[in-house]
């Protein structure tokens, strides 16, 4: 069996979750993603209780992508010397294909959601990634209810 909502993201918790793929096409995004949970007040969960999900399809319809930021790091010694520090990157949109690729498999932090903008915290290899995607709405998709403590 399918479960579909509409409109519920604030229903889902997605910190600590993992990035299978993302998708964008024109005026699409969509994030297949994993271990994320299921909060009780989701008009699905019959249980009445905090529950998990795999392969589960956030679709934010209306999509644009407005930005892209690659987190600055701070690089010390063993003798807690700062010595190098590497700002903040926006990245250009000819670098988002390969990057989402870059990010499959990786953990997210957080995903929020702000007047409109959905913010994706991403945890790469070795940087940390904020995409900011703009939308007039978002459906969530996935195939079955697990056990939280299954994890």
């Amino acid at each position: 069996m399918r479960f579909h909502t509409e409109n519920e993201f604030d229903n889902f918790d997605f910190r600590e979750s993992y990035l299978q793929g993302i998708v964008q096409m024109s005026g699409s995004f969509r994030a297949t993603i994993d271990q994320v949970k299921i909060k009780p007040e989701n008009s699905k969960n019959r249980d009445i209780r905090m529950m998990r999900t795999n392969n589960l399809e956030l679709h934010i319809a209306d999509a644009v992508v407005t930005s892209i930021v690659e987190e600055g790091i701070k690089i010390y010694n063993a003798d807690e010397v700062l010595q190098q520090e590497i700002p903040d990157r926006v990245l250009d949109e000819s670098e988002y294909t390969d990057l989402y690729q870059s990010l499959e498999g990786c953990e997210i932090y957080n995903i929020e959601k702000k007047d409109g903008t959905y913010l994706f915290l991403i945890d790469g290899e070795e940087r940390s990634y904020l995409i900011h995607v703009q939308g007039s709405g978002d459906t969530q998709d996935w195939d079955r209810f697990m056990n939280l403590e299954q994890m």
